[in-house]
């Protein structure tokens, strides 16, 4: 009766035993319960995969277009002549090669040929030979667009100061006035979506009449 009973030993032992047991159980359902999960997503991924449709979407080709004089507002066309003038009248003998070059993709025929001759092939070499540097400075004040909508052309006429520089050598100032003649062609989305083109330019110096 004195002897020391492990009766404490014993119910550790049972409840550690309960312990691993409900642990067991829990595991075992999500298992049972795992498997059909997995079966019915391998099904619906197979259905889905027998039913799978394949569509590539395949941009339309541009389609040519041509914007009539009328449909475009002044401020496309001022812009467009402006753009032009800064190019070409204003420049360093290092960049008026690059700048001439792009103010050429913005002429079309009878000027296109008359700008390569007279500006491209001479009047380029004689800039970069004199190291002649100009800028040329717009008076909006001054400038004037008016339309011809029988025909389709638009008139432009501009007057500015070009301050002209030779050899590090300011010359002195001078007053110039550009009358540009612009049409619509076929646009290029990407870069004229307009299409506006200019077709003549007409450069007046003092008492000096240039055609180019």
């Amino acid at each position: 009766d004195s002897r020391f009973r492990e009766a404490k030993k014993e119910n550790d032992t049972f409840k550690l035993w309960e312990n691993y047991r409900e642990q067991a159980l829990l595991w075992r359902a999500l298992a049972l319960l795992q498997i059909p999960v997995t079966i019915v997503a391998l099904i619906f991924a197979g259905v889905i995969w027998l039913n799978r449709d394949i569509t590539i979407n395949v941009p339309s080709k541009p389609l040519p277009g041509l914007y009539s004089a009328s449909e475009i507002p002044d401020s496309e066309f001022l812009s467009f002549g402006e753009s032009y003038i800064n190019l070409v009248a204003t420049y360093q003998s290092h960049t008026a090669k690059k700048q001439f070059n792009t103010a050429a993709e913005m002429l079309i025929e009878p000027v296109l040929s008359q700008f390569e001759e007279e500006i491209l092939k001479k009047e380029l070499d004689a800039i970069v030979e004199n190291r002649r540097s100009q800028v040329y400075y717009i008076d909006p004040s001054k400038t004037v667009l008016t339309r011809d909508e029988e025909n389709g052309f638009v008139y432009m006429k501009t007057v500015g100061e070009r301050l002209k520089s030779i050899a590090g050598i300011e010359q002195t100032p001078v007053t110039l006035q550009y009358q540009i003649t612009m049409k619509t062609i076929p646009r290029a989305v990407k870069y004229n979506q307009y299409g506006i083109a200019i077709v003549n330019i007409n450069l007046t110096q003092s008492d000096s009449n240039v055609d180019y």
